[in-house]
């Protein structure tokens, strides 16, 4: 596929004509006026702060933006330009480079902010709408066609689009019917028509709890800038005048250089601060980067041009040292970030980075910030038993992730050949569940994956291990405490597919269906409840709507239909539970007539299941009525029109 990426030229100021423009709300579906104020325009800075480039992005939630990633390529910083012109700062939360995304942090109450939407459940030939910044001239642009196909390319689900889009459209969300997210804008290929491509959000859209994710966007900006101050022109296509003048110290193989990170040097978006050196690699022979320090903790992030991605080691050698050791693609030349953890803020101090031939033993990376001598010693690991179930808590005395979320760590070691279950579950908050080991190519990170609000991974192991787990919880709200169960059983079990919803625990405010909002419920086939949505219920931060969960009993082959009325309410049901992997043919909003939801399912395997009560509207509760019947009913093709 020859795509090229979308890089934003210039930005000009939208004219007064076109700003003072407001379009009218479609009847039930996307308000135009509201989804453009949530749209913005991405500055791309240059290392003396002024503009390289922009493009376009959104607001999801208060605090974050997104946009595509490459349409901050070889920006050393980034600022947020609203639709009346206000002007913010922002910073990389979260990066996932190969799906071309970004999540920014910006400071303030967004002005709106837009809806996630399913991309699993869009479909060939449903409509869709782009709002974008074409050219960086004219922000606020409504473009509108058709989902053409959904693919699949290096590992990432695209949908292929006809709305039209222009150099400044990257990072602008595709929207739905509904005005929901569900896409966001990538690449076009120049040489046919309306063959314009978007990544699916599915994926992507809770990036700033990804560990991975956030440990990427550590050296995103820097890297980036360093790549453009090396001489390396952007991927998106090259721009006069924007060239970063800039020449980094080298190191050479066999040197050691002592030196001090102080707060002259560049300081990272996460309030840390980074200094680079640059080195060529012997041709088919592992190179040890070590970086150590007595005054810091030192993080060690390595980039180069034929990397795919940026290599980052915290810890990897003796101690608190971080430690790099393989043979490199080429001979680079490759940039090495002597760089800090993120807590504490603004870390200084001498350090030692040498550069050695052949390669050294890398401690396996079990996610511990171990901070330098004089500060908190690493977390203990305690052991678990296949078979074994521990009861315990989480408190403030526990270790701090970088996220501002407690851990702790506990370590097992796997049968051979057959698979384990590994379930967190909590009363008191979000569990999220980790497991790390050296023959793992990355975190198996789980939220939501067990019943209710708990967290489940269940697999069979490359080898022995040992593996780490670690308990944690999601990153909102800010440091949760208390008590959980961890228990590590023989055996596979279903694990609920992954909606991005953050379900929170019994008495919390957070996302998730699956907890909190009262004592559980239940449904039978054949028989009709009557409920309430209140704002008790839990609120899904999502979208902004409250959710109520209603557990049922079902057979493997059972047809059903459910119904989900109310005279309150724009009604939203969806249904999960085991074999069902989401998508539309398990959510239904309008199809029961008269704004009503109706959904007829055939259950994939035998268990429990949940009905959970939504609403299409932000906020809304009210009195419904739930009903579950024996076999299919027609669905209504009537469009909503109720007001609410």
């Amino acid at each position: 596929m020859h795509a090229r990426r979308l890089a934003a030229l210039l930005f000009i100021p939208v004219p007064a004509v076109l700003a003072s423009q407001q379009p009218r709300p479609a009847a039930g579906g996307l308000d135009l006026a509201a989804a453009r104020r949530a749209v913005v325009t991405i500055h791309a800075l240059g290392a003396n702060g002024s503009p390289i480039a922009s493009g376009t992005g959104f607001f999801v939630t208060e605090g974050y933006v997104l946009t595509a990633a490459h349409v901050l390529v070889g920006a050393a910083g980034c600022s947020v330009e609203l639709s009346d012109g206000q002007k913010l700062r922002c910073s990389v939360a979260a990066s996932d480079t190969a799906k071309d995304v970004v999540m920014l942090m910006v400071p303030g109450t967004p002005p709106a902010t837009l809806r996630w939407g399913s991309s699993e459940a869009a479909r060939d030939g449903d409509d869709v709408t782009v709002i974008s910044n074409p050219l960086g001239e004219l922000p606020g642009t409504i473009s509108k066609g058709i989902v053409s196909a959904s693919r699949v390319v290096d590992g990432t689900k695209l949908l292929q689009i006809s709305a039209a889009i222009s150099h400044g459209s990257s990072g602008a969300p595709v929207l739905n019917a509904r005005g929901q997210v569900i896409g966001i804008v990538r690449s076009t290929i120049e040489r046919g028509q309306a063959l314009n491509f978007a990544t699916a959000t599915d994926a992507v859209r809770n990036l700033n709890n990804d560990p991975t994710a956030m440990a990427e966007a550590q050296s995103f900006l820097a890297t980036k800038a360093a790549d453009v101050a090396g001489g390396n022109a952007p991927r998106g296509g090259s721009r006069p005048g924007t060239a970063v003048s800039a020449t980094f110290p080298q190191i050479s193989l066999g040197q050691t250089i002592n030196a001090t990170l102080t707060g002259d040097d560049s300081l990272y978006s996460d309030t840390t601060y980074y200094r680079i050196y640059q080195f060529t690699a012997p041709a088919g022979r592992p190179v040890t980067i070590d970086l150590a320090s007595d005054d810091f903790d030192p993080m060690l992030i390595i980039r180069g041009d034929d990397l795919p991605s940026s290599i980052i080691n915290d810890d990897g050698g003796p101690g608190c040292a971080s430690r790099v050791s393989q043979t490199f693609p080429g001979r680079g030349p490759y940039r090495i970030l002597v760089n800090t953890t993120s807590t504490p803020h603004r870390q200084t101090g001498h350090f030692t980075l040498s550069l050695t031939d052949g390669s050294q033993t890398v401690q396996p990376r079990d996610t511990r910030d171990c901070q330098a001598p004089g500060g908190a010693e690493g977390p203990a690991i305690a052991a678990i038993h296949v078979g074994e179930t521990v009861n315990g808590s989480l408190s403030s005395a526990d270790s701090l992730y970088a996220d501002t979320t407690y851990y702790k760590i506990y370590e097992f070691t796997a049968p051979v050949g057959r698979p384990v279950t590994i379930d967190l579950a909590s009363d008191d908050f979000d569990p999220m569940l980790i497991i790390r080991g050296d023959d793992l190519p990355s975190s198996i990170i789980n939220d939501d994956g067990g019943p209710g609000c708990a967290s489940r991974v269940s697999q069979a192991f490359p080898g022995r291990g040992p593996y780490r787990i670690l308990v944690n919880t999601t990153s909102t709200p800010h440091r949760q405490t208390g008590h959980f169960t961890l228990s590590l059983t023989d055996g596979s079990k279903p694990v609920q597919p992954r909606d991005t919803r953050d379900c929170q625990a019994p008495g919390s405010t957070a996302e998730g269906a699956g907890g909190g909002g009262g004592a559980a419920r239940s449904i039978a086939v054949g028989q009709t409840q009557q409920g309430s949505l209140t704002r008790s219920d839990v609120l899904l931060t999502s979208d902004s709507t409250y959710a109520q969960a209603w557990t049922m009993q079902a057979q493997a082959g059972q047809t059903v239909t459910i119904d989900l009325e109310s005279d309150d309410f724009d009604a939203y049901l969806f249904l999960r539970g085991p074999g069902i992997s989401g998508g539309r043919d398990f959510q239904d909003d309008d199809s029961g007539g008269n704004c009503n939801a109706r959904l007829t399912a055939t259950f994939p395997q035998t268990g429990e299941f949940e009905i959970v009560v939504n609403t299409a509207g932000k906020y809304a509760t009210g009195q419904f009525s739930l009903s579950v019947t024996t076999g299919s009913k027609t669905k209504s093709v009537a469009h909503c029109s109720r007001s609410q």
